[in-house]
């Protein structure tokens, strides 16, 4: 239902990306790539992962005061970051590389708290399974985000017109999912207690713990290659990279997130009432993500360049080399990170924990000494799609193992 309920916010962002590639250059979605890059790398750590938590006690009243925590620490850490980039700002961009950056960096706070609120609400409605509305705010976040940097970019905003639309695009969403759960759900929220709040960080306590730093390395392996980028070659390759990131990921990521978060609502239960259902519901999820992302990886591996220069405009030729380079990668990308709630649901975080660390460190040392060795921009994309290739096809052993684990333990000590 959320696949197809996001299909229309797939087709707006694929619409308007030709018209995004002739108002702005590279150098804008380069500048684009840092911000985004920081602001998911923060992301990460703004809620200390508590939403992760709200699927799954068995009462509404935990899980509400679950809610509540996890917005009291949105609000929170978004004014530590704000004060933190203020005093930064300008260490920031010479890290970066990127000082058409610098006029921008307060949109980040405001960016943080519009999608940590989202995160959150959206948990919570994924807990009371009105998938739908989930779908609705989807497409109305495509729609914001594709439309303010169309407007802006008419007027010739430059980066700031690709910044702007990407705050409106997360805060959008958060209005309507609160409004639904005051409505629906008004009497678990009016059960929110301090001690509630309190005694729901004590026994979760292994999310801030060790989803937190999962979480953090997790976005640092995703996002540092884009900061790498932009340091040792510019804004106009980290540009290229990111517009090619985009189009590959268009359809993978809606699909892949909506499918994520059904799958998550669902092993969740299944842990709880019917654990030997968990296996097969997992490969099951396994093959049908597979063959569904299999034709168009195949297609732009095949033609990525031509078909990048035609429709985009030629100085977009590199990015759609680099999409074909990264087109293997995000298939394996597309099925790990669609199952990787798994982990989570099973409590397999040190596990995962580990894995975070190992990607991390081996993207630093291989991207460094590509570059250090002198490959161009071309060669370090195909060594980072080599890199996280392998290192995804680990952590979909990793998910095997914990799903086998937690069968064998079903059928010895049956419930």
């Amino acid at each position: 239902m959320l696949a197809g309920g996001t299909a229309l916010a797939q087709a707006i962002g694929a619409l308007s990306a030709p018209v995004l590639s002739r108002l702005y250059t590279p150098d804008d979605f380069g500048v684009l790539g840092v911000y985004t890059s920081l602001f998911s790398i923060l992301l990460a750590v703004n809620s200390l992962r508590y939403e992760f938590a709200i699927s799954l006690p068995k009462d509404d009243e935990d899980a509400v005061n679950l809610l509540a925590l996890t917005l009291a620490l949105v609000a929170g850490t978004t004014i530590v970051f704000a004060i933190a980039l203020g005093l930064l700002a300008d260490q920031i961009v010479v890290w970066t590389n990127a000082p058409a950056l610098r006029p921008y960096l307060w949109l980040l706070p405001l960016g943080l708290l519009g999608a940590g609120f989202y995160e959150a609400l959206n948990y919570w409605t994924i807990r009371r399974q009105q998938y739908p509305r989930i779908a609705r705010t989807r497409f109305t976040q495509s729609l914001a985000g594709s439309l303010t940097p169309v407007l802006l970019g008419l007027l010739r905003s430059g980066a700031s017109g690709l910044l702007i639309g990407h705050v409106v695009s997360q805060g959008v969403g958060s209005g309507t999912l609160a409004r639904h759960a005051w409505r629906d759900d008004r009497a678990a929220l009016r059960r929110v207690t301090l001690r509630g709040m309190a005694r729901m960080a004590r026994r979760y306590y292994r999310f801030p713990l060790l989803s937190t730093g999962s979480s953090l390395l997790n976005s640092l392996g995703l996002n540092l290659p884009r900061l790498l980028l932009s340091l040792f070659y510019g804004t106009s390759v980290t540009g290229w990279f990111l517009f090619g990131q985009r189009i590959i990921a268009l359809p993978m990521a809606l699909v892949g997130a909506s499918v994520g978060q059904v799958f998550l609502g669902t092993i969740a239960k299944l842990k709880n009432d019917a654990p030997e259902r968990l296996k097969p519901f997992y490969l099951k999820t396994a093959r049908r993500l597979f063959l569904l992302g299999l034709v168009p990886s195949a297609f732009l591996m095949l033609t990525g360049a031509p078909l990048f220069a035609w429709v985009f405009g030629p100085e977009w030729e590199t990015a759609g080399l680099y999409a074909q380079i990264l087109a293997p990668m995000f298939l394996v990308q597309f099925v790990v990170s669609s199952l990787a709630q798994i982990i989570i649901v099973l409590e397999w975080q040190r596990v995962q924990l580990v894995w975070e660390v190992a990607r991390v460190t081996l993207l630093i040392l291989l991207m460094s000494a590509g570059w250090g060795a002198g490959l161009d921009g071309t060669h370090m994309v195909l060594l980072y799609a080599l890199t996280l290739t392998i290192t995804y096809l680990l952590h979909l052993w990793l998910q095997w193992r914990a799903v086998t684990d937690f069968s064998s333990l079903h059928k010895e000590r049956p419930q």
